[in-house]
Protein backbone atom coordinates (compact mmCIF):
# COMPACT_ATOMS: atom_id res chain seq x y z
CA UNK A 1 0.00 0.00 0.00
CA UNK A 2 1.41 3.71 -0.62
CA UNK A 3 1.39 5.17 2.26
CA UNK A 4 1.86 8.63 0.33
CA UNK A 5 -1.36 8.81 -0.88
CA UNK A 6 -2.41 12.67 -0.45
CA UNK A 7 -1.40 14.94 2.80
CA UNK A 8 -4.75 16.15 3.25
CA UNK A 9 -6.07 13.29 6.07
CA UNK A 10 -9.40 12.00 5.81
CA UNK A 11 -11.77 11.27 8.85
CA UNK A 12 -15.16 9.34 8.32
CA UNK A 13 -17.59 8.82 10.15
CA UNK A 14 -18.87 5.43 11.55
CA UNK A 15 -22.44 4.29 11.11
CA UNK A 16 -24.66 1.36 10.15
CA UNK A 17 -23.13 1.54 6.22
CA UNK A 18 -19.52 1.29 7.51
CA UNK A 19 -20.01 -1.27 10.97
CA UNK A 20 -18.84 -3.81 8.85
CA UNK A 21 -15.04 -5.38 9.34
CA UNK A 22 -14.93 -5.40 5.31
CA UNK A 23 -16.25 -1.96 4.78
CA UNK A 24 -14.02 -0.55 7.57
CA UNK A 25 -10.98 -2.54 5.53
CA UNK A 26 -12.09 -0.76 2.30
CA UNK A 27 -12.05 2.87 3.85
CA UNK A 28 -8.47 2.10 5.04
CA UNK A 29 -7.27 0.85 1.36
CA UNK A 30 -9.14 4.27 0.44
CA UNK A 31 -6.81 6.35 2.20
CA UNK A 32 -9.02 6.71 5.45
CA UNK A 33 -6.30 8.23 7.95
CA UNK A 34 -8.83 8.92 11.46
CA UNK A 35 -12.51 7.29 12.13
CA UNK A 36 -14.89 8.73 14.08
CA UNK A 37 -17.10 7.01 16.17
CA UNK A 38 -20.30 9.70 17.46
CA UNK A 39 -21.47 8.60 21.03
CA UNK A 40 -24.81 10.33 19.96
CA UNK A 41 -25.86 7.49 18.47
CA UNK A 42 -25.51 3.83 19.25
CA UNK A 43 -24.24 2.28 23.12
CA UNK A 44 -20.81 2.17 24.32
CA UNK A 45 -20.47 -1.85 24.21
CA UNK A 46 -21.22 -1.09 20.30
CA UNK A 47 -18.33 1.87 20.21
CA UNK A 48 -15.94 -0.88 21.94
CA UNK A 49 -16.45 -3.87 19.51
CA UNK A 50 -15.90 -0.86 16.40
CA UNK A 51 -12.82 0.28 18.22
CA UNK A 52 -11.16 -3.21 18.44
CA UNK A 53 -12.22 -4.08 14.87
CA UNK A 54 -10.35 -0.93 13.72
CA UNK A 55 -7.46 -1.58 15.90
CA UNK A 56 -6.83 -5.31 14.29
CA UNK A 57 -7.32 -3.91 10.65
CA UNK A 58 -5.13 -1.38 11.13
CA UNK A 59 -2.14 -3.24 12.38
CA UNK A 60 -3.11 -5.93 9.48
CA UNK A 61 -3.08 -3.55 7.19
CA UNK A 62 0.07 -1.62 8.97
CA UNK A 63 -1.67 1.35 8.17
CA UNK A 64 -1.74 4.51 11.58
CA UNK A 65 -5.24 5.65 11.75
CA UNK A 66 -6.62 7.64 14.83
CA UNK A 67 -9.89 6.92 17.07
CA UNK A 68 -11.85 10.03 17.25
CA UNK A 69 -14.46 9.71 19.60
CA UNK A 70 -16.65 12.57 19.64
CA UNK A 71 -18.72 13.30 22.89
CA UNK A 72 -22.91 14.55 22.24
CA UNK A 73 -22.47 17.50 24.34
CA UNK A 74 -24.98 19.54 25.94
CA UNK A 75 -28.78 17.43 24.59
CA UNK A 76 -30.04 20.12 22.09
CA UNK A 77 -31.35 16.53 19.80
CA UNK A 78 -34.30 15.11 18.92
CA UNK A 79 -35.08 11.99 20.71
CA UNK A 80 -36.07 8.31 19.13
CA UNK A 81 -38.12 8.33 15.99
CA UNK A 82 -39.73 5.11 15.45
CA UNK A 83 -39.35 5.66 11.73
CA UNK A 84 -38.40 8.41 9.19
CA UNK A 85 -41.25 11.28 9.09
CA UNK A 86 -41.79 12.92 6.38
CA UNK A 87 -42.90 16.58 6.75
CA UNK A 88 -44.75 18.71 3.97
CA UNK A 89 -44.39 22.65 4.17
CA UNK A 90 -47.13 23.97 6.30
CA UNK A 91 -47.67 21.34 8.57
CA UNK A 92 -48.23 21.48 11.83
CA UNK A 93 -45.61 19.91 14.40
CA UNK A 94 -45.64 19.84 17.76
CA UNK A 95 -42.51 19.57 20.15
CA UNK A 96 -42.95 17.58 22.95
CA UNK A 97 -40.78 15.68 25.63
CA UNK A 98 -39.19 12.17 25.26
CA UNK A 99 -41.54 10.26 27.58
CA UNK A 100 -44.44 12.97 27.25
CA UNK A 101 -47.72 11.31 25.97
CA UNK A 102 -49.03 12.96 23.03
CA UNK A 103 -52.46 14.19 23.01
CA UNK A 104 -54.49 13.31 19.84
CA UNK A 105 -53.35 12.23 16.38
CA UNK A 106 -50.86 14.61 14.11
CA UNK A 107 -46.82 14.71 13.39
CA UNK A 108 -45.06 14.71 17.22
CA UNK A 109 -41.04 15.15 17.51
CA UNK A 110 -39.66 13.90 20.72
CA UNK A 111 -37.00 15.93 22.21
CA UNK A 112 -34.18 15.58 24.87
CA UNK A 113 -33.91 19.32 25.70
CA UNK A 114 -34.81 20.48 29.13
CA UNK A 115 -36.71 23.60 29.62
CA UNK A 116 -37.23 23.98 25.66
CA UNK A 117 -40.67 25.39 26.10
CA UNK A 118 -39.93 27.69 28.81
CA UNK A 119 -37.49 29.01 26.23
CA UNK A 120 -39.31 29.41 23.04
CA UNK A 121 -41.35 32.27 22.50
CA UNK A 122 -44.14 32.80 19.38
CA UNK A 123 -41.99 33.79 16.34
CA UNK A 124 -39.13 31.82 17.30
CA UNK A 125 -37.61 29.36 14.87
CA UNK A 126 -36.09 26.02 15.74
CA UNK A 127 -33.72 24.16 13.31
CA UNK A 128 -33.03 20.33 13.16
CA UNK A 129 -30.76 18.27 11.18
CA UNK A 130 -28.00 20.87 10.87
CA UNK A 131 -30.47 23.78 10.13
CA UNK A 132 -32.10 21.52 6.55
CA UNK A 133 -35.32 21.93 8.21
CA UNK A 134 -36.63 24.54 10.07
CA UNK A 135 -40.02 25.06 11.84
CA UNK A 136 -41.70 28.30 13.39
CA UNK A 137 -42.96 28.09 16.27
CA UNK A 138 -46.92 28.92 16.67
CA UNK A 139 -47.80 28.54 20.31
CA UNK A 140 -46.97 26.96 23.90
CA UNK A 141 -49.13 24.49 25.91
CA UNK A 142 -47.34 23.74 28.71
CA UNK A 143 -44.32 21.57 27.54
CA UNK A 144 -45.91 21.01 23.90
CA UNK A 145 -44.17 24.00 21.52
CA UNK A 146 -46.77 23.97 18.60
CA UNK A 147 -45.06 25.08 15.08
CA UNK A 148 -45.40 25.07 11.41
CA UNK A 149 -43.28 23.20 9.28
CA UNK A 150 -41.45 26.30 6.72
CA UNK A 151 -39.30 23.79 4.46
CA UNK A 152 -40.05 20.19 3.79
CA UNK A 153 -37.76 17.23 4.37
CA UNK A 154 -37.24 14.26 6.27
CA UNK A 155 -36.95 13.77 10.18
CA UNK A 156 -35.14 11.12 11.56
CA UNK A 157 -34.20 9.80 15.41
CA UNK A 158 -31.34 11.82 17.39
CA UNK A 159 -31.04 14.75 14.74
CA UNK A 160 -29.48 18.02 16.06
CA UNK A 161 -31.61 21.06 17.33
CA UNK A 162 -30.28 24.74 16.89
CA UNK A 163 -32.60 27.23 18.11
CA UNK A 164 -30.65 31.11 17.52
CA UNK A 165 -31.00 32.85 20.73
CA UNK A 166 -31.84 30.00 22.79
CA UNK A 167 -30.12 29.76 25.74
CA UNK A 168 -29.55 26.49 26.51
CA UNK A 169 -27.37 24.84 29.51
CA UNK A 170 -24.04 24.83 28.04
CA UNK A 171 -20.36 25.63 28.92
CA UNK A 172 -20.26 22.29 31.21
CA UNK A 173 -19.26 19.21 30.48
CA UNK A 174 -22.71 16.49 30.98
CA UNK A 175 -23.15 13.39 32.89
CA UNK A 176 -22.98 11.79 29.13
CA UNK A 177 -19.94 13.34 28.01
CA UNK A 178 -18.49 12.44 31.53
CA UNK A 179 -19.17 8.89 30.73
CA UNK A 180 -17.97 9.05 27.32
CA UNK A 181 -14.58 10.39 28.14
CA UNK A 182 -13.80 7.72 30.80
CA UNK A 183 -15.15 5.33 27.44
CA UNK A 184 -12.61 6.48 25.43
CA UNK A 185 -10.02 6.39 28.31
CA UNK A 186 -10.76 3.10 28.63
CA UNK A 187 -10.22 2.27 25.17
CA UNK A 188 -7.00 4.70 24.92
CA UNK A 189 -9.19 6.74 22.16
CA UNK A 190 -6.56 9.34 20.18
CA UNK A 191 -8.63 11.56 19.88
CA UNK A 192 -11.74 13.40 22.17
CA UNK A 193 -13.90 15.72 20.58
CA UNK A 194 -15.94 18.38 23.37
CA UNK A 195 -19.07 19.24 21.43
CA UNK A 196 -20.76 22.94 21.77
CA UNK A 197 -17.49 24.44 23.25
CA UNK A 198 -17.82 28.11 24.02
CA UNK A 199 -14.92 28.79 26.25
CA UNK A 200 -11.04 27.28 27.06
CA UNK A 201 -12.51 26.53 30.74
CA UNK A 202 -14.73 23.74 29.06
CA UNK A 203 -11.98 22.63 27.19
CA UNK A 204 -9.91 22.96 31.10
CA UNK A 205 -12.95 21.02 32.61
CA UNK A 206 -12.63 17.92 29.82
CA UNK A 207 -8.69 17.86 30.43
CA UNK A 208 -8.72 17.38 34.17
CA UNK A 209 -10.98 14.29 33.60
CA UNK A 210 -7.45 12.85 31.55
CA UNK A 211 -4.61 10.37 32.83
CA UNK A 212 -2.36 12.89 34.70
CA UNK A 213 0.38 10.15 34.43
CA UNK A 214 1.88 7.15 31.91
CA UNK A 215 1.98 7.22 28.41
CA UNK A 216 -1.71 7.59 27.12
CA UNK A 217 -2.18 11.67 26.62
CA UNK A 218 -5.19 11.97 23.79
CA UNK A 219 -5.69 14.67 21.83
CA UNK A 220 -8.38 16.91 23.16
CA UNK A 221 -10.39 18.82 20.24
CA UNK A 222 -12.96 21.65 20.39
CA UNK A 223 -15.22 21.45 18.11
CA UNK A 224 -15.65 25.27 17.03
CA UNK A 225 -19.71 25.55 16.59
CA UNK A 226 -20.99 28.43 18.63
CA UNK A 227 -20.89 31.85 18.61
CA UNK A 228 -19.22 32.39 22.10
CA UNK A 229 -16.51 29.81 20.71
CA UNK A 230 -15.38 31.98 17.63
CA UNK A 231 -14.83 34.80 20.33
CA UNK A 232 -12.90 32.96 22.56
CA UNK A 233 -11.03 30.99 19.43
CA UNK A 234 -7.50 32.24 20.33
CA UNK A 235 -8.11 31.25 24.27
CA UNK A 236 -9.30 28.03 22.83
CA UNK A 237 -6.93 27.22 20.51
CA UNK A 238 -4.21 27.91 23.71
CA UNK A 239 -5.40 24.74 25.58
CA UNK A 240 -7.45 22.47 22.97
CA UNK A 241 -4.81 20.25 21.36
CA UNK A 242 -6.67 20.26 17.98
CA UNK A 243 -9.85 21.99 16.56
CA UNK A 244 -12.60 21.04 14.25
CA UNK A 245 -14.99 24.11 12.33
CA UNK A 246 -18.28 22.21 12.83
CA UNK A 247 -20.06 24.30 10.07
CA UNK A 248 -23.25 22.70 10.67
CA UNK A 249 -24.05 24.33 13.87
CA UNK A 250 -21.69 27.21 13.36
CA UNK A 251 -23.80 27.98 10.20
CA UNK A 252 -27.63 28.10 12.12
CA UNK A 253 -25.68 29.99 15.13
CA UNK A 254 -24.07 32.84 12.93
CA UNK A 255 -25.48 34.34 9.53
CA UNK A 256 -24.18 31.28 6.66
CA UNK A 257 -22.89 33.93 4.94
CA UNK A 258 -20.36 34.27 7.15
CA UNK A 259 -19.44 30.75 6.98
CA UNK A 260 -16.88 30.81 4.48
CA UNK A 261 -14.70 34.12 6.01
CA UNK A 262 -15.21 32.30 9.33
CA UNK A 263 -13.33 28.83 8.06
CA UNK A 264 -10.12 30.64 7.09
CA UNK A 265 -9.99 32.58 10.01
CA UNK A 266 -10.08 29.85 12.75
CA UNK A 267 -7.42 27.45 10.23
CA UNK A 268 -4.85 30.31 9.97
CA UNK A 269 -5.41 30.88 13.43
CA UNK A 270 -5.07 27.11 14.03
CA UNK A 271 -1.91 26.81 11.73
CA UNK A 272 -0.45 30.02 13.74
CA UNK A 273 -0.81 28.08 16.93
CA UNK A 274 0.39 24.97 15.50
CA UNK A 275 -3.06 22.82 16.12
CA UNK A 276 -4.35 20.31 13.53
CA UNK A 277 -7.80 21.61 12.28
CA UNK A 278 -10.70 19.84 10.68
CA UNK A 279 -12.95 21.00 8.34
CA UNK A 280 -16.76 19.03 8.70
CA UNK A 281 -20.21 19.26 7.60
CA UNK A 282 -21.75 18.47 4.10
CA UNK A 283 -18.25 18.34 2.35
CA UNK A 284 -19.80 16.18 -0.17
CA UNK A 285 -23.24 15.22 0.97
CA UNK A 286 -24.83 14.34 -2.14
CA UNK A 287 -22.81 11.23 -2.34
CA UNK A 288 -25.12 9.26 0.41
CA UNK A 289 -27.31 8.81 -2.36
CA UNK A 290 -25.03 9.61 -5.89
CA UNK A 291 -21.80 7.56 -7.57
CA UNK A 292 -20.27 11.24 -7.45
CA UNK A 293 -20.25 14.41 -5.58
CA UNK A 294 -21.37 17.85 -7.30
CA UNK A 295 -19.22 20.30 -8.60
CA UNK A 296 -19.51 22.55 -5.57
CA UNK A 297 -18.80 19.85 -3.52
CA UNK A 298 -15.84 19.32 -4.91
CA UNK A 299 -14.91 23.09 -5.39
CA UNK A 300 -15.49 23.36 -1.15
CA UNK A 301 -13.05 20.20 -0.25
CA UNK A 302 -10.47 21.69 -2.43
CA UNK A 303 -11.25 25.67 -0.94
CA UNK A 304 -11.05 23.76 2.41
CA UNK A 305 -7.36 22.18 1.73
CA UNK A 306 -6.09 25.44 -0.11
CA UNK A 307 -6.90 27.34 3.29
CA UNK A 308 -4.86 25.43 5.04
CA UNK A 309 -7.06 22.41 7.04
CA UNK A 310 -5.05 19.48 7.71
CA UNK A 311 -7.95 17.05 7.51
CA UNK A 312 -11.42 16.64 6.55
CA UNK A 313 -14.61 15.32 7.98
CA UNK A 314 -17.16 13.35 6.30
CA UNK A 315 -20.25 12.33 8.00
CA UNK A 316 -23.73 10.80 6.68
CA UNK A 317 -21.20 10.00 3.39
CA UNK A 318 -19.15 7.73 5.26
CA UNK A 319 -22.06 6.60 7.96
CA UNK A 320 -24.66 5.92 6.39
CA UNK A 321 -24.04 6.23 2.63
CA UNK A 322 -24.31 3.79 -0.35
CA UNK A 323 -20.36 3.58 -1.07
CA UNK A 324 -18.62 4.97 1.76
CA UNK A 325 -15.12 3.76 0.16
CA UNK A 326 -15.86 6.00 -3.24
CA UNK A 327 -16.72 9.12 -0.81
CA UNK A 328 -12.95 8.55 0.45
CA UNK A 329 -11.11 7.29 -3.05
CA UNK A 330 -12.30 11.10 -4.67
CA UNK A 331 -11.58 12.75 -1.62
CA UNK A 332 -7.85 12.10 -2.05
CA UNK A 333 -8.16 12.30 -5.89
CA UNK A 334 -9.58 15.54 -5.36
CA UNK A 335 -6.92 16.54 -2.54
CA UNK A 336 -3.79 14.96 -4.87
CA UNK A 337 -4.94 17.58 -7.08
CA UNK A 338 -5.11 20.46 -4.90
CA UNK A 339 -2.33 19.68 -3.29
CA UNK A 340 0.16 20.59 -6.52
CA UNK A 341 -1.10 23.81 -6.72
CA UNK A 342 -1.15 24.62 -2.98
CA UNK A 343 2.61 23.60 -2.70
CA UNK A 344 3.27 25.91 -6.24
CA UNK A 345 1.96 29.01 -4.49
CA UNK A 346 2.91 28.37 -0.95
CA UNK A 347 0.45 30.63 0.01
CA UNK A 348 -0.36 29.04 3.45
CA UNK A 349 3.63 28.45 4.16
CA UNK A 350 4.49 32.78 3.54
CA UNK A 351 1.56 33.70 5.33
CA UNK A 352 2.41 31.26 8.50
CA UNK A 353 5.84 32.50 8.02
CA UNK A 354 5.34 35.97 8.19
CA UNK A 355 3.27 36.06 10.95
CA UNK A 356 5.53 34.04 13.01
CA UNK A 357 8.81 35.83 11.97
CA UNK A 358 8.89 37.59 15.18
CA UNK A 359 8.54 34.54 17.46
CA UNK A 360 11.86 34.50 19.33
CA UNK A 361 11.04 30.58 20.24
CA UNK A 362 13.58 28.03 18.88
CA UNK A 363 10.72 25.71 17.77
CA UNK A 364 9.56 28.18 15.28
CA UNK A 365 12.96 29.37 14.16
CA UNK A 366 13.30 25.41 13.76
CA UNK A 367 10.83 24.64 12.01
CA UNK A 368 11.13 27.64 9.81
CA UNK A 369 14.61 27.13 8.82
CA UNK A 370 13.54 23.22 7.97
CA UNK A 371 11.06 24.43 5.57
CA UNK A 372 14.00 26.91 4.05
CA UNK A 373 16.06 23.79 3.40
CA UNK A 374 13.15 21.83 2.28
CA UNK A 375 12.93 23.81 -0.16
CA UNK A 376 16.07 22.64 -2.02
CA UNK A 377 14.75 20.06 -4.84
CA UNK A 378 17.52 17.51 -3.69
CA UNK A 379 16.01 16.98 -0.41
CA UNK A 380 13.42 13.88 -0.30
CA UNK A 381 12.30 13.52 3.17
CA UNK A 382 11.66 15.30 6.11
CA UNK A 383 12.34 13.36 9.68
CA UNK A 384 11.55 14.64 12.91
CA UNK A 385 12.05 12.11 16.08
CA UNK A 386 9.21 13.13 18.32
CA UNK A 387 8.01 12.64 21.73
CA UNK A 388 4.60 14.36 21.59
CA UNK A 389 4.45 15.12 17.93
CA UNK A 390 5.04 18.81 18.10
CA UNK A 391 7.60 19.42 16.23
CA UNK A 392 6.19 17.57 13.32
CA UNK A 393 3.30 19.89 13.60
CA UNK A 394 5.33 23.01 13.24
CA UNK A 395 7.01 22.03 10.52
CA UNK A 396 3.53 20.88 9.07
CA UNK A 397 1.89 23.94 8.81
CA UNK A 398 4.53 25.53 6.59
CA UNK A 399 3.35 22.97 4.10
CA UNK A 400 6.73 22.06 2.91
CA UNK A 401 6.79 20.04 -0.77
CA UNK A 402 8.34 16.47 0.71
CA UNK A 403 6.53 14.70 3.56
CA UNK A 404 7.41 14.50 7.08
CA UNK A 405 7.88 11.25 8.91
CA UNK A 406 7.42 11.90 12.17
CA UNK A 407 9.41 9.21 14.63
CA UNK A 408 7.73 8.70 17.64
CA UNK A 409 8.15 5.34 20.80
CA UNK A 410 4.44 6.55 21.39
CA UNK A 411 1.45 4.49 19.93
CA UNK A 412 -1.12 7.64 20.62
CA UNK A 413 1.27 10.31 19.72
CA UNK A 414 1.57 8.03 16.28
CA UNK A 415 -2.31 8.08 15.82
CA UNK A 416 -3.11 11.42 16.54
CA UNK A 417 -0.04 12.46 14.33
CA UNK A 418 -1.73 10.74 11.67
CA UNK A 419 -4.18 13.54 11.49
CA UNK A 420 -1.52 16.00 10.54
CA UNK A 421 -1.24 17.32 6.69
CA UNK A 422 1.79 15.87 5.56
CA UNK A 423 2.74 13.68 7.95
CA UNK A 424 3.20 10.09 8.04
CA UNK A 425 4.10 8.72 11.66
CA UNK A 426 6.18 5.61 12.45
CA UNK A 427 6.35 4.21 15.99
CA UNK A 428 9.76 2.90 17.04
CA UNK A 429 10.89 0.94 20.13
CA UNK A 430 12.83 4.32 20.93
CA UNK A 431 13.85 7.78 19.00
CA UNK A 432 17.01 7.86 20.77
CA UNK A 433 18.43 6.62 17.14
CA UNK A 434 21.80 7.57 15.12
CA UNK A 435 21.31 9.13 12.06
CA UNK A 436 21.91 5.95 10.18
CA UNK A 437 19.40 3.80 12.55
CA UNK A 438 17.38 6.13 11.85
CA UNK A 439 17.41 6.06 8.24
CA UNK A 440 17.27 2.20 8.50
CA UNK A 441 13.96 2.22 10.25
CA UNK A 442 12.54 4.27 7.56
CA UNK A 443 13.61 2.20 5.14
CA UNK A 444 12.66 -1.13 6.72
CA UNK A 445 9.20 0.54 6.77
CA UNK A 446 8.73 1.32 3.09
CA UNK A 447 8.84 4.89 3.25
CA UNK A 448 12.28 5.42 1.05
CA UNK A 449 10.66 6.00 -2.13
CA UNK A 450 12.77 5.02 -5.54
CA UNK A 451 15.66 7.81 -6.10
CA UNK A 452 15.10 9.02 -2.34
CA UNK A 453 18.65 10.35 -0.99
CA UNK A 454 19.08 13.11 0.98
CA UNK A 455 16.99 13.48 4.54
CA UNK A 456 16.40 16.55 6.71
CA UNK A 457 16.63 15.52 9.64
CA UNK A 458 15.38 17.26 13.11
CA UNK A 459 17.34 16.65 16.74
CA UNK A 460 17.59 17.81 20.25
CA UNK A 461 20.16 18.65 22.87
CA UNK A 462 18.77 15.62 25.20
CA UNK A 463 17.24 12.55 22.55
CA UNK A 464 13.49 11.50 22.88
CA UNK A 465 12.85 14.36 25.50
CA UNK A 466 10.21 16.55 24.51
CA UNK A 467 10.50 20.38 24.28
CA UNK A 468 14.24 19.97 23.32
CA UNK A 469 14.46 20.10 19.53
CA UNK A 470 16.87 22.41 18.65
CA UNK A 471 19.02 21.70 15.65
CA UNK A 472 18.67 20.12 12.04
CA UNK A 473 20.58 18.08 10.17
CA UNK A 474 21.20 16.99 6.25
CA UNK A 475 22.21 13.54 5.43
CA UNK A 476 22.64 11.25 2.12
CA UNK A 477 21.25 7.97 2.51
CA UNK A 478 23.00 5.79 -0.44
Amino acid sequence: MNPFISKTKIVATLGPASFSASVQRRLMAAGVDGFRLNLSHGDLEEHAGVIASLRKISGEMGRPVAIVVDLPGPKMRLGKVLKPITVRRGAKVRFVPEGVARPGPGIFLPHEISGLAQGLRPGSIIFVGDGMMQFKVKSIQGEIVETEALVAGVVRSNKGVNIPGYNAPSGVLTEEDKRGITFAIKHKADVICISFVGSPEDMLAARALLPKTGNYHPCLLAKIERRQAVAHLDAILAVADAVMVARGDLGIELPIEEIPGLQKDIIHRANLAAKPVIVATQMMLSMVDNARPTRAEVTDVANAILDGADAIMFSEETAIGHDPAAVVRIAKKIARQTEKRLVKSGAIALEVRAAIRSEDSIDDLVSSAACDVLENRTVDLAVTPTATGTTARRIARLRPRPWIVAITDNPTARNILALSSGVFPLVVPSVALSDFELAKRIKDAGLLRPGTRRLVITAGTLLGVAGTTNSLKIIDVF
